[in-house]
């Protein structure tokens, strides 16, 4: 089985919730996009191929170079109960029928794997509509330009795992190949990662999502932990605990049940302000925690590191914090040698930050 669950955000992909056996029937907004996927290792994993659709849902299919295939759909704000299995029926046309297992991988992601089935991939790749229906629900996605994506798809997984490991675009050939989408960190975010003790952080790929939609300008997957990263300019002169609680504030808007936000006390180091933070929410589809590092640095800008964890998983995600509050609050303290910048390359601060 593929990892698909590192493929997008859980923001991008859900179930729709049960609303008395809705079918949404949509077509593609946009180009599909092809390309490898690598590992924490940066190895090839696996190749995927994505779009959304005007029904406000996103299907990905992604295929390693044994030919095992996986599928995703969802829209946003499924709230699903991680590791919920249930029947689903896979059809194309009417032509190629499947029963397989779907499960929620995440809150918002739901994966049904395929496995080895090239009747049901060339149904896919040659038909007119994919249609996969759950207990309550279906969603119909209209195939087009599927027989060029998925030809590219196959080719990506193919070629990349044929001595192209960990090198996205190495394997696509010319100019009729497949565009890859690179999975891949900054480099000194990969760093700040690196020295926090998160090495095994899978990038998880974005591209499929509309920016506006994003929930992290990089995302990661550390074992079940989704975390993230977002920077962006503070006001001048802002004081630093009510950016934070500003923040917080988002946050139990969006909960949509029990909310609990436990913040740390602001430091004020030489060069950075930071706080942490634990926030829970606990919406009738069940409890999730997360560890939460704010930081402000040179020129106001304005960090925010994320990891989310059920409570089996919790502790995963404040050891991750823990770690990068523990880079930061060195990087904040020590005199850096010039120029060496931040997460996403802005230049370290060279002065205290206001706050």
């Amino acid at each position: 089985m593929l990892g698909l669950s590192s493929v997008l955000p859980t923001t991008a992909l859900a179930q729709a919730p049960a609303t008395g056996g809705a079918q949404l029937t949509g077509a593609p907004t946009g180009d599909w996009r092809v390309g490898p996927v690598t590992d924490a290792n940066g190895k090839f994993a696996y190749c995927v191929s994505e779009n959304r659709f005007d029904n406000k849902l996103a299907l990905v299919i992604a295929r390693n170079s044994k030919g095992e295939t996986n599928l995703a759909i969802g829209i946003p704000g499924a709230g699903m109960t991680q590791g919920t299995k249930f029947p689903m029926s896979v059809r194309v046309d009417e032509t190629v029928k499947r029963n397989f297992t779907a499960l929620a991988v995440e809150p918002d992601l739901l994966v049904v794997s395929t496995g080895n089935d090239d009747g049901l991939y060339e149904g896919m790749r040659k038909g007119s509509r994919l249609i996969m229906q759950g207990p309550t629900d279906t969603a119909i996605f209209q195939l087009r330009g599927t027989a060029k994506a998925l030809g590219d798809l196959r080719t990506c997984a193919q070629q990349a795992g044929v001595g192209a490991a960990g090198k996205p675009g190495a394997a696509q050939g010319g100019p009729g190949g497949p565009k890859p989408v690179a999975v891949t960190l900054p480099d000194t975010l990969r760093a700040i990662l690196n020295a926090a003790g998160l090495r095994q952080a899978v990038p998880l790929s974005l591209a499929g999502v509309p920016e506006d939609r994003r929930p992290a300008d990089f995302a990661w997957r550390l074992g079940p932990v989704f975390g993230g990263v977002r920077e962006s300019k503070a006001p001048p002169n802002a004081d630093f605990a009510v950016l934070t609680t500003n923040y917080l504030d988002v946050l139990k808007q969006r909960c949509g049940g029990e909310y609990s936000a436990t913040p740390a006390p602001v430091e004020t180091l030489p060069r950075v302000t930071m706080r942490t933070a634990m926030v829970t929410c606990s919406p009738k589809e069940g409890k999730i925690n997360v560890a939460i590092l704010f930081y402000k640095s040179q020129g106001d800008i304005f960090t925010v590191f994320f990891h989310e964890a059920t409570d089996a998983d919790v502790e995963l995600a404040k050891k991750a914090r823990d770690g990068l509050a523990t880079v930061v609050r060195k990087l904040g303290s020590d005199q850096p040698p010039a120029g060496q910048p931040g997460p996403q390359g802005q230049p370290a601060p060279a002065a205290p930050p206001q706050n």
